[in-house]
C-alpha cells in the first residue's frame, strides 16, 4: 500500500515522551507522505528532539504555531488547522492526527486503518483503543468505547474537510464535536479495540487530575449532554479508575455548569443530535443490562 495519508501533530513540552512517540511512527509499515509537527511554543527542548528525527527522516517538517502560555485546548486545535493548512496542497487521501503524548503499539496500526477506509466507503473517522499505565502496566483506559474515536485517529480527507476539522473550544471536546459532525454528515466512526494507542499521559493530568476532571464536567455540560446519561457515565467509571473520586468531580462539573444556567456552546441541532445518540448508546447499553459502551 503506497503512502496515502499525512499526520498532523501539536506539541507542548513533550520532551519525556517525543522521542518514543517518533520511534514509534517511525517503525510503521507504511509511513507518512508527511508529519507536520507545530511545536506549540514549548518551554522545554521539545523542538530540539523533534528537530534532530527531522534532519534524518525529510517527511518530518517542523514548524512553530508561537506561545501561547501554558496548555489549552484552543491553542492545540488552532495548531492542527494551522498545520492541514500548509500540507492541504499535497496529493493524499487520508489525515491522521497523532498527539504528541500519544503513540500506535503496532506497527501496522495506520496500514490497518487503510484498509478499514477501503472496505467502507462511508467510514469517514477511525482509531485503535487508548491504553494508559497508571500503576506502571499499560491497561486499557475505562472510557474506550467502540463507537468513539480516542487518540491517533485518522480522517478520510473528504470527511475533514466537510466538517471543516478541527473547532477550537475553551473547555476541550474538539475532537468529540468533529465525531459529531461526522455522524451528522451521514459519515460512519470506527474504533478498532485490537490496535492500542500507548498514552504517555494519563487523561486530564496534565492540568492535574481534580481540575482536569472538573473541567471534562464543563466539557460534557458544554455540549448539552444528557443528564440520565451523563449520571450513568460518571456512575459506570467510578470502580474503573485510579482516582475513585475522579467522577463524583466531573459529575460536579457537569452540574455547576448547570446550576449557573449556562448554556450549552453548540448550536441547538447539534444538542438535539447528541443527546438523541446518548439516548440511544443509554438503551443498547442497558440490554442485556450491560454499560460497558458508555
Amino acid at each position: 500500500m503506497n503512502s496515502q495519508y499525512v499526520l498532523l501533530t501539536a506539541a507542548k513540552d513533550e520532551e519525556d515522551c517525543i522521542a518514543e512517540v517518533i520511534q514509534l511512527v517511525l517503525r510503521q509499515t507504511v509511513l507518512p507522505l508527511a508529519w507536520l509537527i507545530m511545536d506549540d511554543g514549548s518551554s522545554d527542548h521539545t523542538a530540539k528532539i523533534i528537530e534532530g528525527f527531522a534532519a534524518d527522516h525529510p517527511f518530518i517538517q517542523i514548524h512553530s504555531a508561537g506561545s501561547r502560555g501554558g496548555r489549552n485546548f484552543g491553542s492545540q486545535y488552532k495548531a492542527l488547522q494551522a498545520a492541514y493548512e500548509i500540507v492541504k496542497g499535497l496529493d493524499f487521501k487520508f489525515v491522521g492526527i497523532q498527539d504528541a503524548d500519544q503513540a500506535p503499539k503496532q506497527a501496522d496500526y495506520y496500514e490497518s486503518i487503510m484498509g478499514e477506509f477501503h472496505l467502507n466507503s462511508r467510514l469517514g473517522m477511525c482509531s485503535g483503543f487508548v491504553y494508559e499505565r497508571p500503576q506502571g502496566v499499560w491497561e486499557c483506559r475505562s472510557s474506550n468505547s467502540e463507537d468513539s474515536t480516542a487518540g491517533s485517529t485518522m480522517f478520510r480527507r473528504a470527511c475533514f474537510e466537510q466538517i471543516g476539522g478541527y473547532t477550537p473550544l475553551p473547555y476541550g471536546g474538539s475532537d468529540w464535536l468533529a465525531q459529531l459532525d461526522a455522524k451528522m454528515s451521514g459519515w460512519k466512526v470506527l474504533t478498532r479495540p485490537d490496535l492500542h494507542i500507548f498514552h504517555y499521559r494519563p487523561t486530564s493530568s496534565a492540568e492535574g487530575v481534580w481540575r482536569g476532571k472538573f473541567r471534562e464536567g464543563l466539557m460534557d455540560a458544554s455540549f448539552g449532554s444528557h443528564p440520565v446519561f451523563e449520571l450513568f457515565k460518571c456512575g459506570r467509571r467510578i470502580m474503573n479508575s485510579p482516582f475513585l473520586l475522579g467522577s463524583f468531580v466531573r459529575f460536579g462539573g457537569y452540574l455547576w455548569w448547570n446550576i449557573t444556567r449556562r448554556k450549552p456552546v453548540l448550536p441547538i441541532e447539534k444538542v438535539r443530535f447528541l443527546k438523541k445518540d446518548q439516548m440511544l448508546k443509554l438503551r443498547r447499553s442497558m440490554w442485556p443490562f450491560s454499560f460497558g459502551q458508555l
